[in-house]
This record gives structure tokens, sequence and C-alpha cells, in this order.
């Protein structure tokens, strides 16, 4: 947390920064549905992509002609990893075949943004950390939803020291994420679908409002309910708890009526709280002893979420530090996400500190 004064809530800085080049030439491998959403963003923002890569080459095609015409498209993706002009790799393919392809990339010299969740294993992820170490290239999680609007101004304000030392917080999502993936059968089967594939961006926010800070304790619950539209449990609650404070996480995933989603933050200086849909509102309040404050946002999660974690790699790498979304800081994301998962389902309330696996 910042010691500077902090800034009134209307003067907090949230928004993804560009870095001074936006010439960087960039390649993707994986064109599934996500990829669409880097794309958006990555065109929005002026980038170079000059290389996209997948094993159906249609969907390279695809992506290549709606978004960078001009890029080339490849099915291998060591064919990509060959060209000497491209010096980040966006790798979006599924967590099970990403590993060695970023060591393959890590190998040929470049600086790599990894798809969330970044491993399945805090052992793999410590891993791939220490192999880009030792290449001294950079390695990134897309961790997107630290730049959403409502997001990425709470872990701004956060930061900037805006309410105080955070004491508890509470996240709730009501949405009908059944419906989402109904379509899609690798989804809509997943049985972690709700705490890992999508929970771990709340899990990587809680990280990230306690960085410093040792998690004792993760207690998790799931079910499967009535009218969900998909065979995988959608509803699902957890408590974290630390030394002296405490999140929730409360996921209703299969709620197909009066959507709403939001937070509520307390500090030792105030409180920040939003509602909105699932994928995040429009304002957000800020309430100290100065009064309330609401502050309208800017953007939505894809388009800010995505530009946000490419530009700060780019900005790292440009500016010869360490990206705020490097590898190393999604860690205690993950031992959070695991543990929820272990406790789930064993009924056990979890250390985090002892679970190394989603594989459980």
């Amino acid at each position: 947390m910042s010691t500077a004064p902090a800034p009134s809530p209307a003067d907090v800085a949230y928004l993804p920064t560009d870095p001074m080049s936006l010439a960087t030439p960039i390649a993707i491998i994986g064109c599934g549905g996500i990829s669409d959403f880097h794309l958006a963003a990555y065109k929005a923002a002026g980038y170079n992509v000059v290389a996209l890569c997948d094993i159906v080459e249609a969907r390279a095609i695809e992506r290549r002609d709606q978004y960078f015409p001009g890029a080339d498209v490849y099915t291998d993706h060591h064919d990509v990893l060959a060209r000497d002009d491209v010096e980040v790799v966006d790798i979006a393919t599924h967590v099970h075949v990403r590993p060695p392809i970023v060591r393959d990339a890590l190998d040929a010299g470049k600086d790599v943004l990894s798809q969330k969740p970044f491993a399945r294993s805090i052992e793999t992820g410590q891993e791939l950390i220490d192999y880009a170490s030792e290449r001294g290239r950079l390695l990134a999680v897309n961790q997107n939803g630290r730049w959403a609007p409502h997001f990425g101004y709470l872990l701004a304000a956060l930061h900037a020291g805006v309410i105080g030392e955070v004491t508890s917080v509470d996240f709730w999502e009501y949405w009908p994420h059944d419906r989402v993936v109904s379509g899609n059968e690798i989804f809509s089967n997943m049985q972690d679908l709700i705490l890992l594939d999508f929970g771990i961006h709340w899990f990587d926010l809680v990280a990230q409002i306690f960085a410093g800070k040792r998690a004792t304790e993760v207690t998790a619950r799931v079910k499967k309910v009535p009218g969900a539209v998909i065979p995988v449990p959608t509803n699902t609650q957890v408590i974290i708890d630390f030394d002296d404070a405490q999140a929730s996480i409360r996921f209703r995933g299969s709620s197909h009526f009066a959507e709403e989603a939001g937070f509520r933050v307390e500090g030792t200086k105030g409180v920040i709280t939003h509602t909105g849909p699932w994928l995040g509102g429009s304002s957000i309040t800020v309430t100290t002893e100065a009064g309330s404050t609401t502050v309208d946002l800017e953007g939505e999660w894809f388009t800010n979420g995505m530009h946000g974690t490419m530009a700060e790699l780019l900005k790292a790498r440009e500016e010869g530090r360490v990206p705020l979304n490097a590898a190393t800081t999604v860690i205690p994301s993950l031992q959070l996400c695991y543990a929820a998962l272990l406790s789930a389902r064993t009924g056990t309330t979890v250390d985090p500190s002892t679970v190394d696996t989603a594989d459980l």
C-alpha cells in the first residue's frame, strides 16, 4: 500500500496504460473462443499482431480475417516461435496443453503472456517461473479480472490507501453461467467449472487485496441445484481466513432471474461497494469520513481486461521491470483456489499452504 497521501476517489487511476511504442510484434497461439476477446482488445489498442496459430487452421484464419488481415497463419507453434521478428507470445490454449508450449516459447527467447488458470499445480507453475528466470524472459499471466473496470478501480484504490487497511472482503455473483456454457461440451461438463475456471479471478483478487498476508484456512462448499441446465455444480460458497481479516465468495451460477453481482470491501478508513451485472457495472461507491463518492467507470471487462494484461507486459518490457501480472504473483491465487477445491471435495477446512494441485 502506498505511503503517499491517498488520492480522492475521483482521481484513482485504474485504466490500462499503453507502452510508448505499439510496434512490438505479437503472436497468439490458440485461437479458440477466448482469443476473440484477446484479439478484439489488441486491435482496439493498436497492437501489432503478426501471427496467429491454431491446430485447427480454419479457426486461425477466421480470427486473422476478422482482426489482423495482414498477419500470418500457422498450425504448428514451433513455426511461429522460429520467427525472429516475434517478440511476445500470447499463449491462449487450454491449461492441460499449455506448459510445454510456454517452455518452447521461453526457449525461443520470447516473452510470454499465459492464459489463466496459469497451471494445474503449484509445482508446475513454479517450474515455469524458474524456467523463465533462467532464460532471462518475462512470464506474465492473463489474470484479466485485475483490469476489469470495477475490479481495476478497487485494486488501484486499495493500493493508494483510499480506505486504509482492509479488514474484510465479500464478493457475490448471481448469474446464468450454466446457460452461458451450455453449448460447450468441455465447459458444461467441467466439475470445477465454477471454482476453478471461473472462480480463479476472485481468488486472484483476494490474493491481491491481501498480498503479503498468509491465508490460514479455506472452507468451500459446492452444490448441484434443481433447474441448472448443465450436470456440474453451479452453486458455491467460500470463506477465506487470515490472521486479522476474512474474505467470502458466493457464486450462484444457475440463477436465471434478476442477475446481480457485487462486492463490499471494508477498510479501517472506509468502504468500497459495487453492484451490477455479472461482468461488472458502470459505477463504484467509496464511503469514508469525508462522505460518499460515486465514481462512473469506463470500459467493460473483456476490453479493459485483455488490454490491461498485454499492456502491462509490454510496458514492463519497455521499462526493464517485472510486470505486475508476473507469474510469481498468481501462485497465492492458485493456492487459495486449490485449497477451495480440496475443501469442497472433502468437506473439511484446508490450509492453502498444504495443497499443490488442482488434480485432486
